[in-house]
């Protein structure tokens, strides 16, 4: 079958690097650790797992942190290479293992990619998988069945969705209802990511929000809030026009593409002020209640920090790595609460009520049939088209990209 792999090397890793700015393709073209190959099918591990054909498979901000090698290397014991990219996906149902009870040949899914005790076939779960808390799963170093690896994709023995092919633990398995599209479908995983980011710390009524980013992320984040029915008031802070229609049409209250413009909206919460320091930019009393930054560069740290109230939170969903030089006076000066956010969980509280981010995601958007999700795909590509879907997501001025899929 023909295959997306991603094989990791240091060589690769120092050429890149080096010549990456002035020949982008070291990154993903002939001298890159990307290609498209012909590999063998995966097989069935053991009689609890399924071969699915995937329809769509999505292009993920991961996906495009390690192929232009942008992730932390604190993570680099958590993966395993070469592997066959990709998590996000919708498909068919080719195979299903003699065990497997609850899923049948034909059937439309998706899945919750994170390879966790289940998947390894634990006999004993962890503390974070007795919690429900599987994306955070203490055997992603590598015990059980597999090697190391977090999530499918980046695990050399399971092979990702940007394949003809892949196969996936029946507790990973997702049924798709006939009112979900394919398009919409193929989103399921990073939309949950923006569902569970909400729920970890929900703005209250009335508060001033503030989602940094204008890519997919942020516009997940934007969902959740709107398919909560969160009655907040939302600023989005992006950089492009198009973005900044998107973020209108998924129902934002303003939308900003300067700095010049977000001071502006920030002035105009109530009892916010603005100040001059001896040196650097300018500094704010008050501000928003929460900030979702959504990018995790220096730059969106510093909005962030600079641009929440006293006592405000801040939630990181954006993959910040490595960041320098980065004034973190805010965090004390001001009693911030920063809060991480990974993935999503299968113990969720909602309306005093304990479910999985991916029921209740299923379940808003049974309530809310109307709501233009489909409209975040922007772009599909083949597999052999791979290269071109890559660049469509780091030229977004040119693309006007927001979720890039592959079709298969």
């Amino acid at each position: 079958m023909k295959a997306i792999v991603y094989n990791f090397s240091i060589p690769k890793y120092i050429a890149a690097k080096a010549l990456g700015k002035r020949i982008p393709s070291m990154y993903y073209g002939k001298p890159s650790a990307l290609a498209l190959r012909h590999i063998e099918e995966p097989q069935l591990p053991n009689e609890n797992w399924v071969r699915v054909k995937p329809i769509y498979s999505g292009v993920c901000g991961s996906d495009m942190g390690a192929i232009f090698y942008k992730t932390s290397p604190a993570l680099t014991p958590f993966n395993s290479f070469p592997s066959v990219l990709g998590h996000e996906v919708v498909g068919i149902v080719a195979k299903v293992g003699d065990n497997v009870k609850d899923v049948d040949v034909g059937q439309r899914i998706t899945i919750d990619p994170y390879i966790n005790c289940h998947v390894r076939g634990m006999e004993h779960l962890c503390p974070a998988c007795k919690e429900g808390l599987h994306s955070l799963c203490s055997n992603k170093g590598g015990t059980g069945t597999f090697g190391p690896g977090m999530i499918l994709g980046f695990c050399k023995e399971l092979p990702g969705t940007w394949g003809e092919s892949f196969v996936a633990h029946e507790s990973m398995i997702i049924p798709v209802p006939d009112t979900v599209s394919d398009k919409v479908a193929a989103m399921f995983e990073p939309l949950s990511v923006g569902l569970h980011a909400v729920l970890r710390h929900p703005p209250k009524k009335g508060e001033h929000v503030l989602v940094i980013g204008g890519g997919m992320i942020a516009y997940t984040v934007i969902a959740a809030l709107r398919l909560l029915e969160i009655d907040c008031h939302i600023t989005q802070l992006s950089l492009l026009a198009y973005q900044k229609e998107m973020g209108m049409r998924l129902g934002v209250d303003q939308g900003v593409t300067s700095l010049g413009e977000l001071e502006d909206t920030i002035l105009q919460i109530p009892n916010t002020t603005k100040h001059k320091p001896m040196l650097g930019r300018s500094v704010f009393v008050g501000g928003f209640d929460a900030v979702y930054d959504c990018i995790g560069s220096k730059e969106s740290l510093n909005d962030a920090l600079s641009m929440t109230r006293g006592r405000g939170k801040i939630t990181l969903v954006g993959c910040a790595g490595e960041i320098k030089n980065l004034d973190w006076t805010f965090i004390w000066a001001n009693e911030l609460s920063v809060l991480g956010t990974h993935a999503y969980s299968k113990r969720e509280v909602w309306q005093e009520k304990e479910i999985s981010t991916q029921k209740l995601l299923l379940d808003l958007m049974q309530q809310h049939k109307d709501y233009p999700l489909e409209q975040l795909v922007t772009h599909e590509f083949s597999l052999d088209n791979y290269q071109e879907a890559i660049v469509a997501n780091t030229d977004r001025k040119k693309y006007e990209s927001i979720k890039t899929l592959f079709r298969m």
